[in-house]
């Protein structure tokens, strides 16, 4: 059946998959937005509207009832009625923040106790992972970030930079100089990262140390943390959507060594981020 229309501004199927988000199946979906559109309707009705034979809309309703989804009104043959969406979002949102604060203290002593339970590392053997895609890599380079000491020697692009906020990357920042860790940007000029460096330079710590340079191109990613660990992507950013990210992370010495002599080198010879003129910078 087609689905009905909604307006000039309003797609059924993205209403479909935004609700999957607050744990609604698809039909479960499809009869909810059915319910708002009418302000309540006879199961007869909503098949006729949803495609759906009458035993799963039974199915289906009496499941959302349990759930308070929708609600019925005593008239036979009854109509169902959709709980008010501000009441049933806001309900979610309740239970999600509920949810993850006990996550958090689960978190806290699991992350006490387990390492009682753990074995020792064999030492001197490296590791390495390989991560693919924005959701395994940011993540795993906010942990790196997390974990760093002393120094975070980054190269990295405009793009990047965006994508690894998105991940709360640069949320850990502050806690590393509020340490007394060095940070230095190996970057394109870009007025993003003028204002960043800037910010980070202002900030209520004392001493902080931050410094960025600049290369007329620059579409490598690393990070090095500590001088101990290292994050590299594998392809070079290209500007297509359609090039996957692959990125792979070790802790062998001889690798990190050798991402770390690369990095001078470029370091020593990069002006300061301000000083490539405006015209000479790559396209992002």
């Amino acid at each position: 059946m087609e689905n009905p229309p909604l307006g000039p501004d309003v797609k059924w199927d993205e209403l479909l998959a935004a609700m999957s988000r607050f744990g609604f199946a698809e039909k479960e979906s499809r009869l909810y937005l059915l319910l708002l559109r009418r302000g309540g309707a006879k199961v007869s009705d909503l098949t006729r509207d949803s495609g759906m034979d009458r035993v799963h809309a039974y199915r289906t309703l009496d499941g959302m009832r349990s759930r308070g989804l929708v609600q019925t009104t005593p008239e036979r043959p009854r109509r169902y009625v959709a709980l008010p969406p501000s009441v049933l979002f806001e309900r979610s949102l309740f239970e999600r923040r509920r949810a993850l604060d006990e996550d958090i203290v689960l978190a806290r002593e699991l992350g006490r106790r387990l390492p009682e339970l753990t074995s020792a590392v064999a030492t001197g053997v490296p590791r390495y992972q390989v991560l693919t895609g924005p959701q395994a890599i940011y993540p795993f380079l906010r942990e790196i970030v997390q974990r760093a000491e002393r120094t975070l020697d980054v190269m990295i692009t405009p793009k990047a930079y965006r994508d690894s906020t998105r991940f709360g990357v640069a949320n850990e920042l502050p806690r590393f100089l509020k340490a007394g860790g060095r940070l230095r940007l190996l970057t394109q000029d870009d007025p993003k990262f003028d204002a960043l460096v800037g910010t980070l330079r202002q900030s209520r710590f004392r001493k902080v140390k931050v410094e960025a340079r600049a290369l007329p191109a620059q579409r490598s990613r690393i990070t090095i943390a500590d001088g101990r660990e290292a994050i590299q992507f594998l392809v070079p950013e290209t500007g297509m959507d359609s090039i996957g990210e692959t990125a792979v992370w070790t802790d062998n010495p001889d690798f990190v060594r050798a991402q770390q002599a690369h990095f001078e080198a470029l370091w020593g010879g990069a002006p300061g981020l301000r000083a490539i003129p405006r015209q000479r910078r790559a396209a992002p």
